[in-house]
């Protein structure tokens, strides 16, 4: 077996492992639709490998051109999968009008002109630009890399410059077999090891996500969406530590709603479960981008406000608490919802959230024995 027979094994091989792990991982974790793209991409790699046995063996300028479509197609699918992820907006015109016109290029090139300039530089361009492009969109906002989605963007990158680099190669020619020559020792040197690298860290991102949604669930209430107690404690544990160490104040509001019992009872759970949405909703816009809000079970909430007094928390849970009687739930006209609120705040004994907890449940107590529907601090309820 020759060296080029060993090559596109290898490559063949890489698609098709890739092919088989992408589609477990789209069928047991979850559907995503990249992960998906991301399939049908290394699958067409696959077939794109073997078309170009075809022609390298065959010399056949036919299977050349199935290749060439193979490798639009599937830089095509892995630039649209990246997107996907990321969820910025898709217009697959600009896929495909492209596309097409490289593909036009390519069988000119092949065919009527003959000309091997064109063939050695239309596909390497073309898909040399769109792995940048889709390392671009890898470009996470608002918020740092994640180590797999780092490595997978530096892995792009460097499949980008080495189709570049091919493609400069066709510039280059001082005649036909100079030309070849240095395209063959380019594809084989980089090619191999860039394809690999591109796609492992592919699947390292989709590990990654799942591994972040699982950390998700683990941390959230799947009802409300908001922190679970476990996710609270966490995050309380955070808080405080930044609190005391940049010697800022931290309040905690302990809250539920009062007619929460009348209404599971006499509307049914799905009216409940309606009620405890709308609630850790008006919640979550309350507060500030960086503030916690974590469902403490059943109908209770806890918040914690960073750099914030017990007072100004206090003024900021008055909102909500004007706005919980307007909760629209489906076949509930009247739901007699209100809510009461305990406040506390961050003093120098308190070592962890069960310490301000116990103060803020305190308060929430003297806001029930008080008549309900209002807020009470914890300082005025001593």
């Amino acid at each position: 077996m020759n060296a080029a027979a060993i090559l596109l094994s290898l490559l063949f091989g890489t698609a098709t492992v890739m092919t088989v792990a992408l589609t477990v991982a789209w069928l047991h974790f979850g559907r995503q639709r990249h992960v998906l793209t991301w399939t049908a991409s290394y699958a067409v790699g696959m077939l794109q490998w073997m078309a170009n046995a075809g022609g390298y063996f065959l010399k056949s300028p036919g299977w050349f051109i199935v290749t060439g479509v193979g490798l639009i197609i599937s830089g095509s699918l892995l630039a649209i999968g990246v997107r996907q992820r990321s969820g910025k907006p898709l217009r697959l015109t600009a896929f495909v009008i492209p596309a097409a016109l490289a593909t036009l290029g390519m069988g000119l090139a092949i065919g009527p002109v003959g000309s091997q300039i064109m063939q050695g530089l239309i596909i390497p361009t073309y898909v040399g630009v769109l792995l940048a492009v889709s390392a671009i969109s890898l470009w996470p906002r608002d918020r740092r890399f994640t180590p797999p989605e780092l490595v997978f963007f530096v892995a792009l990158l460097a499949f980008a410059l080495v189709q570049l680099a091919l493609a400069g190669s066709a510039l280059l020619i001082r005649g036909p077999e100079i030309g070849k020559d240095l395209y063959r020792l380019i594809f084989s040197i980089f090619m191999p090891t860039i394809y690999v690298a591109t796609a492992v860290t592919a699947v390292l991102v989709v590990a990654g996500d799942l591994a972040q949604q699982l950390r998700k669930q683990i941390r959230h209430d799947p009802l409300t969406q908001v922190l679970n107690r476990r996710g609270l404690d966490e995050a309380a544990a955070q808080a405080i530590a930044q609190a005391r160490r940049h010697k800022r104040r931290l309040a905690l509001v302990v809250c539920d709603l009062d007619g929460f019992k009348a209404l599971n009872d006499g509307h049914g759970h799905i009216a409940g479960d309606q009620a405890l949405r709308g609630f850790a909703a008006l919640l979550v816009s309350a507060v500030r981008r960086g503030d916690v809000v974590g469902r403490l079970g059943g109908d209770e909430f806890g918040l914690l406000l960073l750099d914030s007094a017990a007072v100004c928390a206090a003024e900021v849970m008055e909102r909500v608490r004007a706005e919980v009687t307007h909760l629209a739930l489906a076949d509930v006209p009247v739901t007699g919802l209100r809510a009461s609120f305990g406040v506390t705040e961050l003093t120098d004994t308190d070592m962890c959230l069960e310490d301000m907890f116990a103060r803020a449940d305190a308060a929430l107590y003297s806001a029930k024995k008080d008549g309900k529907d209002r807020i009470t601090i914890w300082t005025e309820a001593a």
